[in-house]
C-alpha cells in the first residue's frame, strides 16, 4: 500500500499470497520475493498480518487485540489501520 493511500476500518484485507512470514528468534519477518524486500514485525504486526484473510474487518481485528495484556487504554484500532498502511 502506498502512502497516499488510507485504509478503513471496514475492509476485509488479504495479506499477499507470496509473501511468505516466518518466525525467528525476535519477532517475525516477511519476505516478498516478488521485490526482494525483507520486513522485520514485532508480535503485534505479525498477528494482524496473520488476521489479514479476507474474511476479518480491521474493526474485527483490533477488537482481537484489546484482549491481549498490555492493550488497555491504546487505541487499538489506530494502531492496526496504521500497521496496515505501513504493509
Amino acid at each position: 500500500m502506498n502512502e497516499n493511500e488510507k485504509v478503513s476500518s471496514e475492509e476485509r484485507p488479504r495479506g499477499r499470497g507470496s509473501v511468505l512470514c516466518r518466525e525467528v528468534d525476535d519477532g517475525f519477518i516477511l519476505y516478498d520475493p516478488g521485490q526482494g524486500k525483507v520486513h522485520s514485525l514485532n508480535p503485534t504486526a505479525a498477528f494482524i498480518w496473520d488476521a489479514l484473510d479476507g474474511k476479518h474487518s480491521l474493526r474485527d481485528v483490533s477488537q482481537s487485540l484489546e484482549g491481549i495484556p498490555g492493550a488497555e487504554g491504546s487505541d487499538t484500532l489506530a494502531g492496526v489501520l496504521k500497521t496496515v498502511e505501513n504493509f
